[in-house]
Order: structure tokens, then sequence, then C-alpha cells
């Protein structure tokens, strides 16, 4: 199947490519130890772990068993759904431990400058490799028209992660023009947890937006993609009006694994039946 083998071939450069991400990350986070590049750095990790994930779930889930005679595709959602899970505990998890180390300096006078040495050059790596990797992912996402969820949820994810370096990258670049000992010194002291909230409140509407489509997908629900419903309704129609006046269709997507119903809204005589059966075949075809 091409579609399976273009997401396959992207799942494996996006696995190498997040691993370099992944031991970027650590190493800069163990250097500076700010929670923004935490946030980044494991970002990265579930990114890897995600994507070799992704690629296992790629291969097994077209293969059809006793129970699944039509295939296993209902884990490609099961992996959008659970990816933005963690992504959202991880935005919350980071926003709670930053929101305390700026709650122990502006009331106890408790805290440690960052140390913003190596940031701007891992900030400039990550940005070009993460937005290079998101657009990828989306280009080969748009070569199979976008049917695969693994690659929506793998294209966003790279993204936030983009944006979370280019986030502190400024951050960064802004705290040197502040005096430590001036008015807005204490940025120096709490600047990751302003970073990191303004990260949270970019990111969190992609993870979301995976997480509702994943779970319409697991649950059969019928497509909301126009793009998608336009395309494959245009091609029944022009078949289908052949042989019945009124009649509609349903497009229910799991995964890669696209189901169309045809609706017939009035009675047909057995000679339109078997017409409507040949052009079946015509429609799978097309």
């Amino acid at each position: 199947m091409i579609q399976k083998n273009i997401e396959k071939n992207a799942l494996l450069v996006s696995s190498i490519t997040n691993f370099i991400i992944t031991l970027a990350g650590i190493w800069v986070y163990w250097t500076t130890g700010i929670q923004a590049l935490f946030l980044d750095c494991v970002f990265s990790l579930i990114a890897f772990i995600s994507t070799v994930l992704a690629s296992v779930i790629s291969r097994i889930s077209q293969k059809k068993t006793k129970s699944y005679p039509n295939g296993m595709h209902f884990l490609e959602p099961l992996y959008g759904i659970l990816k933005s899970l963690l992504i959202l505990f991880l935005l919350g998890m980071s926003f709670v431990t930053t929101f305390q180390t700026a709650y122990n300096y502006f009331l106890f006078g408790v805290g440690e400058i960052m140390n913003t040495a190596p940031v701007l050059p891992y900030t400039l790596s990550m940005v070009i490799l993460c937005f290079g990797l998101g657009i990828y992912n989306k280009k080969q996402n748009n070569k199979i028209n976008n049917t695969s969820t693994i690659l929506t949820a793998e294209s966003k994810g790279n993204f936030i992660d983009g944006l979370q370096s280019f986030g502190i990258g400024i951050a960064v670049v802004m705290l040197y023009f502040i005096d430590v000992q001036g008015e807005l010194g204490f940025l120096w002291y709490t600047g990751d947890f302003f970073i990191t909230s303004v990260l949270v409140i970019i990111s969190i509407k992609e993870p979301i937006s995976v997480l509702l489509n994943s779970f319409k997908e697991i649950s059969n629900s019928i497509t909301s993609d126009k793009k998608m419903f336009n395309y494959i309704n245009s091609i029944v129609s022009e078949y289908t009006n052949t042989v019945v006046k009124n009649s509609y269709c349903e497009i229910i997507k799991t995964g890669m694994f696209i189901t169309v119903r045809i609706h017939l809204t009035e009675k047909i005589t057995n000679e339109k039946y078997d017409k409507l059966i040949e052009i079946r075949e015509l429609i799978y075809n097309e």
C-alpha cells in the first residue's frame, strides 16, 4: 500500500531527527537547569519514543485478525489520543513547577539566576530541525490527502516543539538587555515561569485539537474533514447519479481506513440494484 509506505518512511526520518533533538535537549538542560528547557527536552524525548511507537503501530494496524477482520486501524487514533493526553500532562506539570519557583522568589526572595550561556545556539538549531521536520511530515501527509492520523499528530507535535524553542530563544535574547540589578532584574530569577507560561498558552491548542479529532475517529464518528468529504462525495455522486437521483453518502475515517456508506432515499428495482453493485467496484477503485 503506497500510503503506508509514505507514512513509514516519514516516521523513520522523524525517529532519527527526534533522537538527535532529544540528545541535544538533555545536554542543554543538564547544563543550564532551566525548567522551560526541561519542557522542551522532555517534549523531544516524548516525540522520539512516540515516533518509534508510531512506526510499530503503522506496521501492525493494517494486519487482519479473527477479532479485527478489517485490520486494527483503531490503534492509529488511539495513538493520537494517548500522545495528546501525555503532552497536556507535560504542559500542566511544567507550568506548576515553574509557578512554584516564581512563587518562592516573590514571596521569600529565594531563587537562582538563569544560566543562558548555551541556550541561543541550541534554540536556533532546534527551531530549524523542528520546523523542518514538521513541514516534512505535513508534506508527506499531503501526498496521501492527509489521511494519516499519525503524521497529523507528529507534524503538530513538531511545530509545538519548534515554537517552544523559538519562544525560549526570544526570551533569552530579551534577558541580555535587562540589568540584573535593575527594575526588571527579577526576570533573571523568574523568567523561566513567564517563558513556560507563554509556551503553554501557545502550545495547548494543538494537542486538544488532535485529541478531539482522534476521539471522533476511534468512536466511528462521521468525518468533519470537508475537503475529504467533498472529494469522495463528488466521486460517489458522479457514479450513483447515473442510476438513482436521490442518494447521499457518509464517510467514517479510522486512522487510514475509510468507510463510505451510500444511502438511497428512493425505492429501487432489481435492475437498478444490479447496476449499483457494478458501479460499487468502480467507486472503490476511483
